[in-house]
C-alpha cells in the first residue's frame, strides 16, 4: 500500500513537471510569434509613412512649380504693360510735341500759367461783380436816407408854412420844397394860393397848370385854377374848372360860397347852379 502511494505520488509529480514544462516550451514559443508581429506591423507604417510623405513632397513640389511658373508670368505681362504703357506715353508725347523735358517743363508752366490766370480772372470778376453789387446797395441806402432826410425836412417846411401868414413867406418856403422835390403837384397848387394873395393871377395861373399837368386828377389844382380864372375874367373856363375841382374833390364844396375869389361869377346863371346842385347834393 505504501509502495502504491509513493508510485502514485511520484507519478503525479512527474505528470505535474511534464506539464509545466509543456507549459514553458509554448510560452517561449510565443513570444517571439508576438515580437515578430509587431516588429512586421512597425514596418508597414514606416513604409505607408514614407510613402505618404513621398507622396505629399511631391504635391508641395507640384504647387510651387505651377505657383512659380504664374508668378514668372504675372510678372512677365506686368512688365510687358509697363512697357506698352511707357511706349504709349511716349507716343502720345511725341505726339503732342512733348520731345523733351523742357517742352514737358514749359507746357507744364504754361498750363500752370493759363490755369492760374483763368482762376484769378474768374475770381476778380466775381470781386467785380461783389463791388458792383455792394455799391448799388450803399447807393440805394443814401438815397433811402436822403429820401427820409428830405421826407422829414418837407414836412417840417409844411408845418412852417401852415404857421406862416404872410404870402411871400408862405411862397419861399414852397419854393425849398421845390428844390426838394419839384414834382409836386400840391406845393404848386399851395404857391398859386399865396400868389393869388399877393394878386399875382397870371402867376397864379401858370402854377396851377403846372399842378395840373403833373397830377391831372388833382381837385385843388382845379380850384386854384378856376380862382385865377375869375380874377382874369375868364368865367367860362373858371366855371369849368369849378365844376372840376368839385368832381375831383367833392369836400371843396364847402368853400364855394366863401371863396373871394368868386365874387365877379358869383350872379352867374351857371355859378348859381352849381350852389344849387351843392344845396341838394347831387353831383356836379
Amino acid at each position: 500500500m505504501k509502495i502504491f502511494l509513493l508510485l502514485f505520488s511520484i507519478f503525479i509529480v512527474f505528470g505535474f513537471a511534464n506539464e509545466k514544462k509543456d507549459e514553458k516550451i509554448e510560452k517561449q514559443l510565443y513570444v517571439p510569434l508576438i515580437e515578430r508581429y509587431i516588429l512586421d506591423e512597425l514596418k508597414e507604417i514606416r513604409i505607408d509613412h514614407h510613402r505618404l510623405r513621398s507622396d505629399v513632397e511631391q504635391r508641395i513640389s507640384k504647387a510651387e512649380v505651377a505657383q512659380t511658373d504664374r508668378s514668372a508670368r504675372y510678372i512677365t505681362d506686368t512688365i510687358g504693360n509697363i512697357f506698352y504703357l511707357i511706349a504709349a506715353a511716349t507716343s502720345i508725347l511725341i505726339f503732342a510735341g512733348w520731345n523733351s523735358l523742357r517742352d514737358i517743363k514749359k507746357k507744364t508752366e504754361d498750363i500752370v500759367e493759363s490755369r492760374v490766370e483763368q482762376i484769378t480772372k474768374k475770381y476778380n470778376e466775381k470781386l467785380d461783380s461783389l463791388q458792383d453789387t455792394l455799391t448799388e446797395q450803399s447807393k440805394r441806402i443814401l438815397e433811402n436816407q436822403n429820401k427820409i432826410y428830405n421826407t422829414q425836412f418837407i414836412h417840417s417846411l409844411w408845418m412852417r408854412s401852415n404857421l406862416e401868414t404872410n404870402p411871400q413867406s408862405k411862397i419861399d418856403i414852397y419854393d425849398e420844397i421845390l428844390k426838394l422835390n419839384s414834382n409836386d403837384a400840391e406845393v404848386y397848387a399851395y404857391k398859386a394860393d399865396a400868389v393869388l394873395d399877393l394878386d399875382e393871377y397870371e402867376w397864379a395861373l401858370n402854377l396851377s397848370n403846372k399842378a395840373i399837368e403833373i397830377d391831372d386828377n388833382y381837385g385843388y389844382a382845379y380850384w386854384q385854377r378856376s380862382c385865377a380864372n375869375a380874377e382874369l375874367g375868364n368865367l367860362t373856363d373858371a366855371i369849368s374848372d369849378l365844376e372840376l375841382a368839385l368832381q375831383k374833390s367833392p369836400n371843396l364844396r364847402d368853400d364855394v360860397e366863401n371863396e373871394t375869389s368868386f365874387d365877379d361869377i358869383k350872379d352867374t346863371k351857371e355859378f348859381k347852379q352849381i350852389l344849387a346842385q351843392i344845396e341838394r347834393g347831387v353831383n356836379i
